[in-house]
Formats: C-alpha cells, structure tokens, sequence
C-alpha cells in the first residue's frame, strides 16, 4: 500500500478526488428539516373544508365536537331511499382528524356524476334523504348539527360532488 503512494500519477488522482468530494458536500443542498420547512400560514395543512373557516368557528366546533365525542359513532345500515337505492350513514371521528372535524359519510350511492337533477339523477335525491336522515339521527342524540364541521369522505371526487348537491339542494344545517 506504502508503494502505491509513492506513484506521483496516484497521489495527485488521489488527492483531486478528496477535493472532488469536499466541493460536491459543501455546494450540495442540504436536506432542511421538516421545522425549518414548514408553511407558517395556519392554514397550510388544513382539509379545504376549513380553510375558509373563522379561527372562532374552528374553536367552537372543536369545544363542541370534545363535548359530544362519546356520542359517537353513529351508524345506520340498510337505509330504503325513495328512489330504491338503499344506502348507509356513517357518522364519526378519527383521531388524526383534526380535532373540529366529524365525518359524516353516505354509502351506496354513485357520487361520479354531479348533476343535480334529481329526475336524471336519482343519486341526489338518494343523498338528499340520506343526509337529512343522517341529521335526524345527530339531532336525536341531541347534538346540534349546526355546531358541527363535516367531512364528506376521503376521496376528493365525493367531497366535491356532496358539496354540489348540498349547495344546490340548500341542504347545510
């Protein structure tokens, strides 16, 4: 090995490599850490249904949410809609959730097409019933609706799509 750094050829390779190396460690981005990365706008990571929210909406929804968390889950199989499509409510939290958030999803329906004609669509009014019954079960545990933020899925299709019909049908507690 001592022999090997004799070679002049051998030290000069050796010694531009090290110096290779030394510039590619200094002049390469260094990965920040997730603090130093992180959007300071409060609302940066939120689900979009709280973006628009006041501050004072979230908090109260979420003192409201802890009062009547033992409330929940609540569920329905098997619910008969008018329209013969036979849906399940599903009303809930997740713990990852944020804490203001409850999840109120309507099973058994096609949310792929967003008409809101409930004669060409007969998944709106399958909603719509859904929904209101979904209401009339929270109210029933005496919860306040209207005190609550909800999610409407994980997927962005259905959210957008619940969305649409609950504008349309004027359906928001």
């Amino acid at each position: 090995m001592y022999q090997i750094f004799h070679n002049k050829f051998l030290r000069i390779a050796a010694a531009i490599s090290v110096i290779i190396l030394v510039l590619i460690l200094i002049l390469s981005p260094q990965k920040q850490s997730p603090s130093t990365t992180r959007d300071s706008s409060p609302t940066s990571n939120l689900r979009p249904e709280l973006i628009d929210l006041s501050a004072q909406k979230r908090r109260d929804a979420m003192v409201y949410v802890s009062s009547i968390e033992d409330k929940l889950p609540i569920y329905l199989e098997s619910f008969e809609t008018s329209v013969g499509i036979t849906t399940s409510i599903n009303i809930y939290r997740i713990q990852d959730d944020e804490a203001e958030i409850v999840r109120l999803e309507i099973y058994g329906l096609s949310y792929l097409n967003s008409d809101v004609n409930e004669q060409s669509n007969p998944n709106v009014t399958a909603f719509k019933e859904s929904y209101l019954k979904a209401l009339e079960l929270i109210e029933s545990q005496n919860i306040d609706p209207k005190k609550l933020i909800f999610v409407f899925g994980d997927k962005e299709y259905v959210r957008k799509t619940s969305d649409i019909w609950l504008k349309a049908l004027k359906l928001k507690p």
